[in-house]
């Protein structure tokens, strides 16, 4: 795959590549073949492995820094006699062209953490945060291993239940929803803010976690929200965690 340095590799991290199909991918620098060291904005080609970049080939050389001026402020290449390097006419755009699409932007989606991350990350450091924004991929890895979890307390109710509680005098088992009843209360919490920071994404308010509540048709309407992709732009309630490159940036290295 091929992509382009966003972040050479030092102290501050590991590097950071883009490749082609959107996707960031972590480096080191003793996975560069051939020596040398990246710097930002040089083309690469790379084996992608997960979220990591082995076996990486420069696929040309740095790009040269801009020609210091002199002390009048004019650039060598623009001084009597000086002819500007190849490689700086190659990168001058025609007169009147149009400018090249640049290789990354506002439109490339970013990864998510995965599905188990945002779900512990909504029962401990987000369980009361209302406030902020949550991708689509937050909500949806939250509700599926909310659901496993009923199902895995339902299970184990049913067995402590049989073990330990026996039969009523109809001959009928006696049954008690102890840990059902404790995941219940749990979640309450989580489930309601997740929510609203989704609706957030989608700059709405998060009042609107009341239409859950209109019967017949309010769950349908909310989880069509919920089903909706995230706004590339930023608004009131931060920047977008899908289409914001800075964001990822951050929680690469957290």
């Amino acid at each position: 795959m091929r992509g382009q340095i966003l972040k050479s590799d030092g102290l501050d991290g590991p590097g950071l590549i883009l490749g082609t199909d959107g996707a960031r991918y972590k480096y080191s620098q003793d996975q560069v073949r051939g020596g040398g060291t990246l710097v930002p904005g040089q083309q690469v080609d790379f084996i992608n492995l997960g979220e990591d970049a082995r076996d990486i080939y420069a696929l040309g050389p740095a790009p040269a820094a801009a020609p210091a001026p002199d002390a009048s402020g004019t650039p060598a290449s623009a001084r009597p006699g000086m002819v500007p390097p190849i490689q700086q006419l190659r990168r001058q755009p025609a007169p009147h062209a149009p400018p090249e699409p640049a290789l990354y932007g506002a439109s490339f989606a970013v990864p998510g953490d995965g599905l188990w991350t945002y779900f512990i990350r909504c029962l401990t450091t987000n369980y009361f945060k209302f406030s902020g924004r949550a991708r689509r991929q937050e909500y949806w890895g939250y509700t599926l291993f909310n659901v496993l979890t009923y199902i895995v307390a339902f299970i184990l109710d049913i067995i402590i239940s049989a073990a330990f509680l026996g039969t009523d005098s109809s001959g009928e088992p006696n049954f008690f929803l102890a840990f059902t009843g404790l995941w219940f209360f749990y979640q309450i919490v989580p489930s309601i803010t997740v929510t609203v920071r989704r609706l957030h994404d989608r700059d709405l308010s998060g009042w609107l976690y009341l239409i859950n509540y209109v019967p017949y048709v309010g769950w349908i309407v909310l989880l069509v929200f919920m089903l909706m992709d995230s706004r590339a732009e930023p608004n009131v309630h931060g920047p977008s965690p899908k289409y914001d490159p800075e964001i990822e940036a951050a929680n690469t290295f957290v």
